[in-house]
This record gives structure tokens, C-alpha cells and sequence, in this order.
């Protein structure tokens, strides 16, 4: 079914065009707040479905218009329209950016970033910063669940990274990067540590910031079979 429903998205949505985005509230639809969000390249917007798509609950896109794909998200609080830009005057109505700034709840983890069309989709597309920045995301997990239990192999390499990461940290001379003193391998195993930590307790104290919820929603993604 998510992969219809995808399959859906990427028939609606040119990867090459750029698309308006409308929010639907209580008095209407508006464009987001934040500048970086009312536009976005169609290559986001896939992006953005696969998100709404595999999250949990999951959920939906449909079409009301040729030219247009709706988003709603599985927990009902978000309702997104996308346009493409030569036709945003037109559908779905006025598209006046919202007077309040605060976003809607979980509106930029399924927005993104502008530009996130470059964060990698797959494991084996990840770099060597991505890989740190997981692996700085499962120290940060670890730490703040010390209740839940990690598979041993991943513990001995978050000691290790808890050692670096302080010493990177408080500016000591000469301190290695993360990417030099675990390899490649050890590096997704504690990406994958982090996936299984977020998807056990999520982030409710808003400890992540974008780059890493999003890294983690890829990874997500990328569990789904083929």
C-alpha cells in the first residue's frame, strides 16, 4: 500500500519543477512561516511523501486536481497542498505566508530542510559527516535512555565515542574527528543503534535538531523492502 500510494506521488509530482505550499488551518490555506517552506523543488516534495508515507501512523496522498497533490498526515493534524508555482495564484486559494512563525506541529520533519533533496535516501549513500552526526545522535539517545539496553557491540563503541566527542567538544589540541577513530562499519552500526533507540522513545525533550530527525527518517525509509 505505501509503495502504491508512492508510486501515486511520483506520478503527480515533476521532479524538475518547483512547487507552492499551502497549509490548510482553521480560516483557510496559507504558505508556512518560514520562507525556506513555501517553496520547495518537486524532488522535496517526494521526498516529503516518502516521509508522510512511512511514518507511523501513516499517511496519504491524494489528488484533487491534475496539477496538485495533497498530504494528510496519519495523525490528522496536518493538511499540505502542493502547486506548482506557475499556478499557485490560482489554486488553492490565497496563499498568504501564516501571521503566526510557529509552525504547525511537525511540519519541517515532514518539510525538511531547503535543500534536502541532497540528504542521502540510502545507507550506502551516507557520508562520512552524515555517519558522525548519527553516531552523535545515538551517544545523545544513549544518554538521556540509559534504561534501554544497546547491543554490546554498539555500548563499547559509544564509550569510545563518548571519549572523542568530549574531547572535540571542549577544544583539546590535535583531537581526532569521529570519522577517524571509528571505521565506516562501526560508524553504521551506531547509526543503526540510533534508529532503533528514536523509533523505541522518539524524541519528546526535542534533544535533535532537523538534520538529525531527518537522517533518521531516511534510514527509516531505507528498511522498507524493495
Amino acid at each position: 500500500m505505501i509503495h502504491r500510494a508512492y508510486a501515486t506521488a511520483r506520478q503527480l509530482i515533476d521532479p524538475d519543477a518547483d512547487y507552492t505550499v499551502h497549509v490548510r488551518t482553521k480560516t483557510g490555506w496559507t504558505q508556512p512561516a518560514d520562507p525556506d517552506h513555501r517553496e520547495l523543488p518537486g524532488l522535496d516534495v517526494l521526498l516529503a511523501a516518502r516521509r508522510l508515507l512511512r511514518a507511523q501512523p501513516a499517511g496519504r496522498v491524494s489528488s484533487t486536481h491534475p496539477d496538485t497533490l495533497d498530504m494528510h498526515t496519519g495523525d490528522g493534524r496536518l493538511w499540505l497542498r502542493f502547486v506548482p508555482t506557475t499556478l499557485g495564484d490560482n489554486d488553492p486559494g490565497p496563499a498568504e505566508p501564516a501571521t503566526d512563525d510557529r509552525a504547525p506541529q511537525g511540519l519541517w520533519r515532514l518539510l525538511g530542510l531547503s535543500g534536502s533533496s541532497l540528504v542521502p535516501v540510502s545507507r550506502c549513500d551516507l557520508t562520512d559527516t552524515d555517519l558522525a552526526t548519527l553516531a552523535r545522535t545515538c551517544l545523545t539517545l544513549n544518554q538521556t535512555h540509559p534504561q534501554t539496553a544497546v547491543p554490546p557491540e554498539a555500548a563499547l563503541l559509544l564509550e569510545r565515542l563518548a571519549t572523542t566527542v568530549e574531547a572535540l567538544d571542549t577544544g583539546l589540541p590535535h583531537a581526532p574527528d569521529i570519522d577517524e577513530v571509528l571505521t565506516r562499519s562501526e560508524l553504521l552500526n551506531l547509526a543503526e543503534t540510533a534508529l532503533a533507540l528514536y523509533r523505541a522513545h522518539a524524541d519528546p525533550d526535542d534533544l535533535l535538531g532537523r538534520p538529525e530527525v531527518l537522517l533518521l527518517a531516511h534510514l527509516a525509509y531505507d528498511d522498507t523492502p524493495p
